[in-house]
Formats: structure tokens, sequence, C-alpha cells
């Protein structure tokens, strides 16, 4: 009985010993995984909004998982704005923020909505293919609807709408230096109810484009 006891002992320290070996060894291997470090949002960021190094803090991720755009050092985020919302405990990447004056990002004010308009849709398109970002313009729309092709009257679907960008016939957004392009759709920024027009006259009729004297 007495030798059945010490087996039973020396059988329970062995595998205390090497249950305390496998856990040693596997926290060994679990530290040696490389982890790098990347940018957390600490808090939820709207669209557009600038953001500071505060929204953000710094966690450890299996280098594995970190992506090659992933932002690592806070220097990354300095003057940027967010492109679209993001969210706590989201990692930040390259292609959510950007510099205020970027030509191919797009930040819209509260309410506003981003509308583009085909050139082939405006009268007089060489004229709208001149347009470029912080351009302010009315719109109007006029459809034909009857069969002696007498056109309705115009109707106003918008006042000093800000041009948001233009876009070539290869998806690049023009900017002043582009003078010789002409852009094959443009993007304005609008309020509700100008989405609403705008976007049920696209399959008819046309536009027609004036650049406004007065700022939105």
């Amino acid at each position: 009985m007495h030798f059945r006891v010490k087996t039973l002992i020396g059988t329970v320290l062995i595998a205390t010993a090497l249950f305390g070996t496998l856990i040693y060894i596997e926290d060994k291997a679990v530290n040696k995984i490389p982890k790098t470090e990347v940018l957390v949002a600490t808090k939820d960021i709207n669209q557009g909004t600038l953001i500071k190094e505060s929204d953000f803090k710094k966690v450890q991720y299996s280098s594995s998982d970190v992506k090659d755009n992933d932002i690592k050092n806070f220097d990354n985020i300095k003057d940027k704005y967010a492109l679209s919302n993001l969210y706590k405990g989201e990692t930040i990447n390259k292609n959510r923020i950007a510099d205020k004056d970027d030509n191919s990002k797009i930040f819209l004010k509260k309410n506003e909505k981003e509308i583009s308009i085909p050139i082939n849709k405006i009268n007089g398109d060489v004229f709208a293919g001149t347009l470029r970002k912080g351009d302010v313009v009315d719109i109007a729309h006029t459809v034909n609807n009857n069969t002696q092709g007498v056109e309705d009257q115009a109707q106003i679907d918008g006042r000093h709408v800000k041009i948001l960008g233009a876009v070539d016939s290869q998806g690049k957004f023009l900017d002043s230096t582009d003078k010789n392009v002409l852009a094959s759709s443009i993007l304005i920024a609008g309020s509700e109810d100008e989405f609403i027009k705008i976007s049920g006259h696209l399959s008819s009729g046309y536009f027609t484009i004036a650049k406004s004297s007065i700022s939105k």
C-alpha cells in the first residue's frame, strides 16, 4: 500500500512537471511569434473629420495579420481626414484617410450627398468638360415629353451647386493643370432634394449648367 501511494505521488509529480514544461514551451512559442503595432480607433469618427492622435492607440497584432497599408505610426495620420466613418476598435489603413485637398477624395458636409452627372447628359458638353473641383454652378433640366418635338420648360434642379471633382474617361480625377483634358463626368455636392431631382432626371432629357457667381 505504501508503495502504491509513493507510485501515485510520483506519477502526479511527473505529470505536473510535464504539464508545466508544456505550458512553458507553449508560452515561449507564443512569445516568439513576430508582433507589429498598428493604430486602432479609440472612438467612432465621422467621415470628413480631422483625425487626432488621441483618437487612436497602438495595439500589437501578429505580424502575419497586419496588412502593408495598415498605419503603424502616429506621424502618418497628421493633418489627415477620415474618408469614411471609422469605428471604435477598428484598425486604420491608408485607404481610409487623406489630405483635405486630395483631389481624388470627396468630403461632404452633413446632409450633403455626392451626385455624378455624365458629361454626355449635359447640353454644351465641351464647357461642362472644363469644370473642375471648386467651381460653383446652377443646374437646370429639360425634357421632351411630346411627339411634336417641343421641349418642356427647363426646371431648376440646383442653384449654387459645388463641384466636388471632375473625372476623365479613365477614372482619373482632373485638376486645374489638366486644362487640355475634358471630363467625362462631374461630381457635385447636393442636398437631399437636389439629389432626388437630379437622380430622377438622369434617365431622360438633358441638363444645362452655367457657372454661378454666388457661392453656396
